[in-house]
């Protein structure tokens, strides 16, 4: 059982590593100035593009947590409910940042056609 959740934890932070890489991902400074911006074209984009790889990791948590409870439930049923929890948890954050996503991309639309 030890050995199987280092496994996830290393499997969790290197995918972790990969998405802070990924294009589309902000630094928090950057996010928080977009946000309160977001005047044009290319900031909604970037802001579409922040909110999708976020919810690209939501979906990573979710799936991880599925696999733990998987294996919580040979031996530890309340942990194995707790991981579906967040597992839950972790795919609906991921279907509203999708919807915030899917909001600046038709934003950046309308501004596009502003000009």
């Amino acid at each position: 059982m030890k050995s199987f959740l280092c496994v996830v934890t290393v499997v969790a932070l290197g995918s972790w590593s990969a998405l802070q890489g990924q294009s589309g991902m902000l630094s928090a400074a950057e996010f928080r100035k977009l946000a309160a911006s977001h005047a044009n074209v290319e900031e909604h984009q970037k802001l579409a593009a922040h909110y999708t790889a976020h919810a690209i990791e939501h979906e990573g948590e979710a799936r991880l947590h599925e696999e733990l409870a998987n294996q919580y439930a040979k031996t530890e049923r309340l942990l194995a409910a707790e991981s579906r929890h967040y597992a839950a948890h972790s795919r609906e954050a991921a279907e509203a940042l999708r919807e915030l996503a899917k909001l600046h991309q038709e934003l950046a639309k309308e501004h596009a056609g502003k000009k």
